[in-house]
């Protein structure tokens, strides 16, 4: 899905005592792998990361702490996350600002609260903020959590649909 960024972009709004913080340090990869866990644990072919997955994440020389946002409860706990990335070289090669909404999601027990829709528009005021035209996402069109409704609420066309098949393979051992 696509979204032109030099079409207004809505206000963000949260519920009453949300802050939203960048992640930017080991400490909180805890806290943001619980979250991510908690937030994906039912979406299709789901996998827990860990907390050195994260680590590995925040030292890695491309991340970009200024575009991944998290949204706290007034209690500190992790609520929703929208991870926005930029690749400059693709960007550079096909003479385009894209900007790229990695990951976004509401954990358990805080959706339906406008957390997914104010994180969502905040990383589009930062992707536009860092001079890019255009948001992209990918998403599963059978998300049970409404994401798509969610993006094209929020100015999102289809541009493009695949089609992934799975089979289950299971082998027998003759002893």
């Amino acid at each position: 899905m696509e979204r032109a960024l030099t079409e207004p972009i809505p206000e963000a709004k949260f519920p009453e005592g949300f802050t939203l913080k960048n992640i930017d340090n080991e400490a909180d990869a805890a806290a943001w792998a619980e979250m991510f866990n908690q937030t994906f644990i039912d979406h299709w072919n789901h996998q827990d990361i860990t907390v050195e997955f994260v680590k590995n994440k925040l030292n890695n020389s491309k991340y970009q702490p200024e575009l991944s946002l998290v949204a706290v409860a007034p209690d500190g706990t992790f609520a929703a996350l929208c991870d926005c990335q930029i690749h400059s070289e693709n960007n550079e090669l096909k003479g385009r600002k894209d900007g790229i909404i990695n990951m976004l999601g509401t954990r358990r027990g805080f959706r339906k609260q406008g957390l997914g829709r104010g994180i969502l528009l905040s990383g589009l005021k930062l992707l536009k903020v860092e001079g890019m035209e255009t948001a992209m996402l990918y998403v599963d069109a059978d998300n049970l959590s409404g994401a798509t409704r969610l993006y094209e609420s929020v100015g999102f066309e289809r541009v493009n649909t695949q089609i992934a098949y799975v089979k289950e393979v299971s082998s027998i051992i003759d002893n």
